[in-house]
């Protein structure tokens, strides 16, 4: 009886291994909207001592389409303070049946370097199976890593895409008496579990099952917000011998201040220079730009990720010397450039990135990849990116604006906000002559300015495009059919909010429609906006307009008609207010001369689900006002 009990748990053990291969075992509800569905997901991190710890992770994924596919690629990372122990792989027919399984030659290992990697001791081990001819199919990967930089501990998002659900996961951390774990969980709905280990350890245990494939819907909050996630941190850690303590942020800014500490010494001619450069600057703003645009105009930057290097400066002398550094050196170049001018800087760490998240700010622990310089001046506090070579003084865009960076100072380190920019900063102030011939073709002469986070894009593109590549962009960006790009020319002006001014110079074919002897005429040249999605079901999660909804938008476009026509009927103007922002448009009639008049403010902010009809009416009216005609009839 005993030997036939064993025998009936041993055989149930291996179906239910097997099963997770097997796609017809799938349960319907986990396949609606999914490209692929996790069936086993299990992450151990065993923490062995403050600077070292390991980590195995496997992963059972079922590809149900080609959208899927990506799920059949392994790319680990390492460098000099982690190393891959073990990757291992095996794909699996629709039945379960074993395909293949990962051989050395299947595993590539090439380094990250890239052109602007100076030094970059990161490593990539990649592994793939071939694309499959069928779905859906099983994908097994195991990976074993060994970590010696505890000052970051592993965030686990077993459901990191929406388009994908899980079976069954499972996230343990491992602890070792005498050291703490901090954590904060969002989206999981199973509490955590926290066990006694031996000799007096302690291991915490997340799981998550049966979680289905999440379908976004439009404007809603990023899916770090609705999809399970959890933040670990440490308490204690050391990296290469640098020992910390990360309780608060007031702890994490005295390590990197104690590890950057004495490293912004400069040469004395240097420091000569500095002075005389700034010696007739009255102000701090005014000392600032000048010792900006010195450092812009000297230096040039390059990535270095070095071990504990990726967070600890070159010295300031070096880069006098060789003229180049991260933003880490470039950013302790400046400050003590600024130090020799008179001029108190602090440097801020930031997680830098147009579409990066803010960071957790009610969660100390290293989620920063990017440092730029603090000038603290009363009311007028300076944040400047000390690795751009054409930005002005003072602005970061939305590359570090409008979030918490934390400023590092001898004593109190703290979170601070960086500029948040507004509608009135970020606009499009366009002006245009329009004159149409009777067969409806058009010669447009137009102007441009572009401000704030509207001017971003052509300021790179002035900076990084020859003039041939420069219309080709322009090209592509000009939202118009069957029209020639004759002329183009840009104009950058520099300050607090810089700007760019464009010149266009269009020929347009068959721009008004001709048909008899009416011409149909579309006011809106080239701003017109689309209508919103429409709700299909109700709403459940909050309406997000994100930084690009911070605008305002104006038109001015003139229209010279052919000699002989006049409006066939009058347009009135209209004015669209709601809660995310104002549309206005209007026509002036002067003889054989039509003005038409457009402008739309908006607001980014988060709004209640209900919202969203509202929203989707107000986008329907003004895409509905922006198709808008004039019908012109020839005098007889």
């Amino acid at each position: 009886m005993k030997k036939t009990l064993l025998l009936i748990l041993v055989m149930s053990r291996m179906a239910a291994g097997q099963s997770e291969y097997q796609a017809s075992t799938l349960p319907p509800a986990l396949k609606e909207n999914a490209h692929a569905v996790i069936r086993r997901h299990e992450t151990v991190f065993s923490v062995e001592s403050a600077g070292e710890a390991t980590q195995r992770i496997r992963s059972v994924v079922t590809v149900l389409d080609e959208q899927g596919d990506g799920h059949s690629r392994m790319v680990v990372g390492y460098d000099k303070l982690s190393k891959v122990v073990n990757l291992e792989g095996a794909l699996y027919d629709a039945t379960g049946k074993l395909i293949k399984k990962l051989k050395k030659p299947d595993i590539n290992d090439y380094s990250t370097y890239t052109d602007y990697n100076l030094f970059d001791d990161n490593r990539v081990k990649s592994a793939s199976f071939p694309k499959q001819p069928a779905y859906p199919y099983t994908v097994e990967f195991v990976v074993e890593t060994l970590e010696r930089n505890l000052m970051f501990c592993p965030t686990w998002m077993p459901q990191d895409d929406e388009y994908v659900s899980v079976e069954q996961a499972s996230f343990t951390v491992n602890m070792p008496a005498g050291l703490a774990l901090r954590y904060k969980e969002m989206n999981i709905a199973a509490p955590r579990k926290e066990e006694s280990l031996i000799n007096g350890g302690k291991a915490y245990v997340w799981t998550l099952t049966n979680s289905p494939a999440v379908e976004l819907e439009p404007l809603s909050p990023p899916a770090r917000e609705q999809l399970p996630i959890v933040y670990t941190a440490p308490t204690d850690f050391e990296v290469q011998s640098y020992k910390g303590t990360i309780t608060s942020w007031s702890d994490l800014g005295r390590f990197y201040y104690n590890l950057n500490q004495g490293r912004d010494r400069i040469p004395d001619d240097l420091r000569q220079r500095v002075i005389d450069l700034t010696k007739t600057e009255t102000t701090t703003a005014g000392k600032v730009r000048k010792v900006y645009q010195f450092l812009q105009e000297q230096t040039r930057y390059v990535s270095i990720q070095l071990g504990i290097g990726g967070w600890q400066t070159i010295e300031a002398e070096k880069v006098a010397v060789g003229k180049y550094g991260d933003c880490k050196a470039l950013t302790n170049y400046a400050q003590a450039l600024l130090k020799a001018a008179g001029v108190t800087a602090y440097p801020a760490l930031a997680r830098a990135g147009d579409k990066e998240p803010d960071l957790q700010a009610n969660f100390p622990s290293f989620q920063f990849n990017h440092v730029i310089l603090c000038v603290p001046n009363e009311k007028d506090t300076l944040f400047l990116e000390c690795t751009s070579s054409h930005d002005p003084a003072g602005y970061v865009g939305d590359f570090t604006g409008n979030r918490h960076v934390l400023l590092v100072l001898p004593e109190g380190s703290r979170l601070v906000k960086t500029p948040m920019y507004r509608a009135m900063d970020n606009c499009q102030q366009r002006r245009a002559t329009v004159t149409v011939n009777e067969e409806g073709d058009a010669s447009v002469d137009l102007v441009t300015c572009y401000t704030g986070f509207q001017q971003d894009d052509h300021v790179n593109a002035i900076h990084s495009l020859n003039p041939e590549d420069q219309r080709s962009w322009l090209l592509k960006r000009i939202a118009i059919p069957a029209f020639e790009l004759d002329s183009f020319s840009f104009r950058k002006q520099t300050g607090a909010i810089p700007s760019v001014t464009e010149r266009l110079g269009l020929s347009i074919r068959r721009w008004a429609n001709a048909s008899g002897t009416r011409l149909f005429l579309p006011l809106n040249l080239m701003s017109a906006l689309s209508p919103a999605t429409p709700l299909t079901q109700p709403r459940q999660t909050p309406v997000e307009l994100g930084p690009a909804y911070d605008f305002d938008d104006s038109d001015t476009i003139t229209y010279q008609l052919p000699r002989g026509y006049k409006p066939e009927y009058q347009i009135e103007p209209l004015t669209i207010e709601s809660k995310f922002g104002t549309y206005q448009a209007k026509l002036v009639m002067d003889g054989e001369r039509v003005v038409y008049i457009r402008r739309i403010t908006m607001h980014r902010g988060r709004f209640p689900a209900p919202a969203y009809a509202e929203w989707v009416d107000f986008r329907k009216k003004i895409a509905k006002a922006d198709r808008t005609q004039l019908v012109f009839v020839k005098r007889s």
